[in-house]
């Protein structure tokens, strides 16, 4: 059946009709991947930077350490009691004092 001058031919269709996705929504979701993808690079670059900080303050106490274990063996030399005697005999010319002059001295009790 062909239709005549005038009328109309009714076109029914059956098919669920799609929405279609606003160009505002595809721009919203670009932008929040955009703003994630953004934050896990900055996230990640901070991680690096804290590690080299670290890196350069572990290294820092390594030669802190080292260097206060050279001073501690440097301090027990200078403790040694044979090199104080040396030190004062020689060149403060110290002497142990003559018998003759040690005093006692009474203590009193009360």
């Amino acid at each position: 059946m062909t239709p005549k001058v005038g009328q109309t031919k009714a076109v029914v269709d059956f098919g669920v009709a799609r929405p279609r996705l606003s160009l505002g929504v595809i721009a919203l979701v670009v932008l929040g991947v955009t703003l994630v993808a953004i934050a896990h690079v900055a996230v990640h670059a901070k991680r690096i930077e804290v590690a080299i900080a670290l890196g350069k303050e572990e290294r820092a106490f390594r030669e802190l350490t080292l260097q206060h274990r050279h001073l501690e063996i440097e301090i027990g030399m200078l403790k040694d009691p044979a090199r104080i005697i040396a030190i004062a005999r020689d060149q403060l010319g110290m002497k142990p004092p003559a018998p003759a002059a040690i005093h006692s001295l009474e203590v009193h009790k009360r």
